[in-house]
């Protein structure tokens, strides 16, 4: 569910283009501290056993200022749209509910900022050296996903 409310960060917007690069078809390659990441996220033990075995694909498109992410694993498949306008947006994340937003920088990553009810996290996706580089952080824990084009 997307919010009525838009509020763009002055410096920041989806019209800088070289987002539009990530899209693609991505598949995990590396992910540093995932565990601990889930740990502080509140994820049980066998979510996070079964989450650090699999290595979920990712499949992103653009249409306008929004971005859909597919995200494939053995065991589900999930779809989300996102603006990247900076708009507010709602949605579930790992069973908790996060509220945030997604603004474009001026390098073309993807900057999202949000709260979950344990607090704020931040995603980062950047491409560097043709990968797909995804930083996660909650507080002081920080994880690092590498993604190489399928």
């Amino acid at each position: 569910v997307v919010s009525t409310q838009s509020t763009v960060s002055s410096g920041i917007n989806a019209e800088y283009g070289g987002h539009l690069e990530l899209a693609g078809t991505w598949n995990t390659e590396d992910s540093e501290n995932l565990e601990e990441l889930l740990k502080k996220l509140n994820v049980s033990f066998i979510v996070r056993k079964a989450a650090l075995r699999s290595k979920p694909q990712q499949v992103i498109s653009f249409e306008g200022t929004n971005m859909t992410i597919r995200t494939v694993t053995v065991m589900k498949d999930t779809i989300k749209m996102v603006p990247t306008d900076g708009t507010e947006f709602q949605d579930m994340v790992l069973g908790q509910e996060f509220t945030g937003r997604m603004t474009v920088r001026e390098d073309g990553s993807l900057y999202t900022e949000g709260s979950l009810p344990m607090g704020k996290i931040t995603t980062h996706r950047s491409l560097r050296d043709g990968k797909m580089v995804l930083v996660t952080e909650v507080e002081e824990v920080k994880c690092t996903r590498i993604f190489s084009r399928a």
